[in-house]
């Protein structure tokens, strides 16, 4: 594969042989020596729940213990 520029972007064509879909949204991470590695972006559940006027609330499991002041950041 080679780069190409497309305005003010650099443009990688990826083959169809790699079998991605057509509009999907993806997030570049770039790695050690210059690696880039493409993930699948997800839906955030928080603005879809805000869009449809929903809430979220915790699992009932989530613990719900008071902060110490000793918690790793």
């Amino acid at each position: 594969m080679k780069t190409r520029r497309q305005g003010n972007a650099i443009v990688l064509t990826v083959p169809t042989k790699f079998g991605i879909e057509e509009n999907i949204d993806y997030i570049a991470v770039k790695g050690k020596n210059d690696s880039i590695t493409f993930i699948k972006k997800k839906s955030n559940i928080f603005e879809e729940a805000f869009a449809k006027g929903e809430t979220i609330d915790a699992d009932p499991k989530f613990p719900d213990d008071a902060p110490v002041g000793k918690e790793i950041i």
